[in-house]
């Protein structure tokens, strides 16, 4: 969301162009004004794209253009600027999100650490900590007008599948459905304080990799 009042006119009329006029809808390739209808066909082509890249991940270095590809492969189908860092500023529960000129900044210096620390990591609680970290660091950056979360999630389901390989952890996979999202929103803004309920439900997630899916990234 945005506060309005607080902001540029400038910014306000860019926030607006997002939109179908007089609505909160966002412009889709679909055309629905809708704002209820749109969220449904936004779900629906979004889970079928995360099922396509449980099959097929996408290669990259898990760096910030890797993310933009995934989310460019969840939303091109709905959105024209998917894979595109948002113009406009947001914020939610009263706290803002990255402003718009240190987005890039942030996702650098964040995917940086995150490359050099996971290699550090020794057991599994340690790893689930280290996830739960990094997913509240990459959403309070919220690079995205829209789909951050879902964004987020399936990069580091695949960062996991690359990295845990050649951890003393050995061959883990990232279980997004046994995620309880419901959970994870409910202390999300308090996350970068208190990430406790966070890292419960990565360690739920984290489970051995299935020996025929071993190979299934080799970045």
């Amino acid at each position: 969301m945005v506060i309005k009042g607080e902001l540029p006119e400038e910014y306000l009329r860019l926030w607006e162009s997002y939109l179908y006029p007089g609505t909160n809808t966002l412009k889709n390739k679909f055309g629905i004004t809708d704002y209820d209808e749109l969220k449904e066909k936004e779900a629906e082509v979004s889970f079928e794209k995360l099922v396509e890249l449980y099959e097929h991940p996408i290669k990259g270095s898990f760096d910030k253009k890797h993310l933009c590809d995934i989310h460019r492969y969840i939303f091109s189908d709905v959105y024209d600027w998917a894979g595109e860092y948002r113009l406009v500023y947001m914020a939610k529960n009263n706290s803002y999100f990255a402003s718009v000129d240190m987005i890039d900044t942030y996702l650098e210096q964040d995917l940086k650490m995150m490359n050099e620390e996971i290699n550090k990591v020794t057991y599994l609680p340690e790893l689930a900590s280290f996830l739960a970290s990094y997913y509240v660091y990459l959403l309070n950056v919220h690079p995205f007008r829209e789909g951050n979360g879902r964004s987020i999630r399936e990069f580091l389901r695949e960062f996991v599948l690359a990295k845990t390989p050649s951890l003393q952890t050995g061959p883990l996979e990232l279980d997004l459905t046994k995620i309880d999202g419901d959970k994870i929103n409910e202390v999300i803004s308090l996350a970068l304080a208190f990430r406790g309920p966070i890292e419960e439900e990565f360690m739920k997630a984290l489970t051995p990799l299935e020996p025929e899916n071993e190979s299934e990234i080799k970045m």
